[in-house]
């Protein structure tokens, strides 16, 4: 099963939208540039705005963090956006200040096959690196604060 998790209008009267602009997964109007073009952001194939949430879910899980990882897969308002962000960075914290003094890092989770672009091959049975865990972790907490700042809630599918 995969997560794809997408803005959608916050319901609260905090965070009143354009009526004109569809709630389709977007942040903006189609004439405007993307607020998270920026990032670099694993995106769902339903939005420009959207974040493909299972590697960051599946990290958290591989690392005994099952609540946040849980709670990814659930409907958010902006305000518990933003909350949520603040939670996946303190998780991502805590994390890498545990293995500080470790010689070697825990690896990440596993899969059963990614794309390697530098040697142009398929790797099987791999894990990611804590880096790219973390990483991982951070980006999900990054974007979730900017759908919450943008005044969107999360549509978690």
């Amino acid at each position: 099963m995969g997560l794809d998790l997408i803005p959608k209008r916050c319901g609260c009267p905090k965070h009143p939208h354009d009526a004109n602009h569809p709630d389709d997964g977007t942040t903006h109007n189609p004439d405007e540039p993307c607020p998270f073009e920026q990032y670099l952001f694993p995106k769902a194939a339903r939005s420009c705005c959207s974040l493909r949430g299972k590697m960051a879910a599946r990290e958290l899980d591989a690392y005994g963090e099952t609540k946040l990882s849980d709670r990814m897969f659930q409907d958010m308002s902006a305000e518990e956006a933003i909350d949520f962000a603040d939670e996946l960075r303190a998780a991502a914290d805590r994390l890498e200040d545990s293995a500080y003094c470790t010689r070697e890092k825990p690896k990440g989770a596993g899969y059963n096959g990614e794309w390697n672009t530098k040697e142009n091959k398929w790797d099987w049975q791999g894990f990611s690196t804590f880096e790219e865990a973390l990483d991982s972790i951070r980006e999900a907490a990054a974007w979730y604060e900017k759908v919450g700042s943008l005044g969107y809630g999360v549509w978690a599918r």
